[in-house]
């Protein structure tokens, strides 16, 4: 009995593994590759592989064909992200030098950043143009995608040999490492995050949105809206060296506006954002009570604003929700509406929510992320764009997403510039709403403030709670201009003559 027992762990232990595969092609799968550092005695359960957990179910494939999956070993596991966590579709050993980045002569290898211009239409196995070059990946090419999927527009960082330009690895990166000149390789960024640790004396390592950086005697401080302090939202502008160090340009406060709603600490401590979904449930008696709006609870009190101006509130009514998040992570509705506005989303089934991030995975893109209190599950299908800084926590983003099983997958996850923190104010009179569709802004509608024209966005903040927005109203506009020269609005705020306004600038 022993004897039998004995064999059949080295039959386990030598021979290759294959197992019923939940997916006839695992090759749209990310990719982790690692050191295992530990593992189950048979197939099923918790693998941890260079520093993350994967579990293993019984359709988990399993391949030996570069060795032993034992401690010590490199190892490559293909993945589905779902929302207690990663799920294995496949694990393999593999040569060992795919878990050190390099291949066995890595003094011939060359490795760049560059953004994808043309892929192969079907699969990854193909023609790529990258950085305007010709790049060819063939199956042992190992392509990862941590930071989103390969697209047209992506930034990823390739590796090849320098004498050819067949593909050794293809892995997709963080936006702001494409932006670098290629005669210094040196990347520059910028960010809008939560500080989380800095220096006493602001020289030093900061810690801002769960990324280092380190000022110096050229930083550049302003605290104009607000001192440094631990939950301070601030904007960073930063470069990359070549060792990987991020250093601190400019960095300054982005307090939030004095506008005496119902909290005053000033911060944005208290995340507010809105939300554009179909009412699910709602209260039986009256409007005060728990909103379901597109698989998010909102709780509306006595100082909730409610407007029927598109339709009367009832079950499958479209609607846009103002929220602010309490002590407790609660969504608070400050203003429910209905509306036809879906907030521009892609698909008919998706909805769309704006708010700042709060959680999102380490070393990675795909995972958890929490955002306006709200869970969401990010995975190879999720696109990522970080034109208006980097994915932090404390980043103001627009997520586009779908409900499946109960779980919010995500679309996109967008960062855009949070409500206030534009770089230009401007207080006038509204003279008019709406007008021609400007060139080179999706869902952008002009409004015309003083003579001033200004672009609103799904993502601008319309804050009428003291003061309304129509034709002949006051109103204070933040703003920052965009690539094509044109003043995107943040936040329109309305104003009364009297109402106190705290500005310490006004840039027309």
């Amino acid at each position: 009995m022993l004897g039998a027992v004995a064999l059949l762990l080295l039959l386990w232990f030598t021979m290759p593994v294959a197992m019923a595969s939940p997916t006839d092609n695992d090759d749209g799968w990310p990719e982790w590759y690692g050191l295992l550092e530990s593992r189950p005695s048979g197939v099923a359960g918790e693998w941890v592989v260079g520093g993350r957990t994967f579990t293993a179910t019984s359709a988990t494939v399993v391949e030996q064909e570069h060795g032993t999956l034992q401690i010590g070993v490199c190892t490559e596991v293909k993945y589905r992200v779902i929302a207690s966590g990663y799920q294995a579709i496949k694990i393999s050993s593999e040569e060992h030098h795919k878990c050190n980045g390099s291949d066995d002569d890595d003094d011939d290898d060359v490795e760049r950043y560059a953004r994808i211009e043309s892929m192969p239409s079907n699969g990854l196995i193909g023609d790529w143009t990258i950085g305007g070059i010709h790049y060819t990946a063939d199956t042992n090419t190992r392509f990862k995608q941590e930071y989103g999927k390969f697209a047209v527009g992506a930034c990823v960082e390739l590796e090849h040999r320098r004498d050819s330009t067949l593909l050794i690895e293809l892995s997709t990166e963080r936006d702001y490492k494409c932006s670098g000149d290629n005669d210094d390789d040196i990347s520059h960024g910028e960010l809008y995050g939560i500080i989380n640790s800095f220096p006493s004396g602001l020289i030093g390592e900061w810690v801002i949105g769960g990324m280092s950086f380190m000022a110096d005697n050229t930083t550049q401080f302003k605290q104009e809206h607000g001192v440094f302090d631990e939950g301070v939202l601030v904007e960073v502008k930063f470069y990359t060296d070549n060792n990987g160090v991020h250093h601190i340009l400019q960095i300054e406060t982005k307090g939030r506006d004095d506008d005496d709603e119902d909290d005053d600490d000033h911060s944005y401590q208290n995340y507010r954002g809105h939300a554009y979904g179909i009412v699910e449930s709602m209260p039986s008696n009256g409007l005060i009570g728990d909103w379901i709006v597109s698989g998010f609870v909102y709780t509306a009190n006595a100082a909730t604003r409610f407007e029927e101006d598109d339709g009367t509130f009832a079950v499958g009514a479209r609607v846009k929700v103002k929220y602010v998040l309490n002590a407790n992570n609660e969504r608070v509705a400050l203003k429910i509406e209905t509306t036809d506005d879906d907030g521009g989303v892609e698909q008919p089934s998706h909805f769309k929510m704006y708010g700042f991030v709060q959680q999102k995975p380490t070393n990675s893109f795909n995972g958890q992320w929490v955002i306006g209190g709200v869970s969401f599950i990010a995975d190879q299908n999720t696109q990522f764009k970080e034109q208006h800084g980097l994915l932090v926590i404390g980043a103001y983003v627009e997520v586009e997403y779908i409900i499946e099983s109960g779980v919010n997958y995500i679309y996109k996850l967008e960062t855009h510039v949070p409500p206030g923190a534009g770089a230009n104010l401007h207080v006038g009179q509204i003279e008019e709403i709406g007008g021609t569709q400007a060139a080179g802004v999706l869902n952008a509608t002009p409004w015309k403030i003083s003579g001033q024209t200004f672009l609103v966005t799904s993502a601008t903040d319309l804050n009428d709670l003291n003061s309304a927005l129509t034709i002949g109203s006051t109103a204070l506009v933040n703003s920052y201009t965009d690539a094509n020269g044109a003043q995107v609005a943040t936040q329109i705020r309305g104003v009364t003559l009297n109402q106190r306004l705290f500005l310490p600038s006004v840039r027309r």
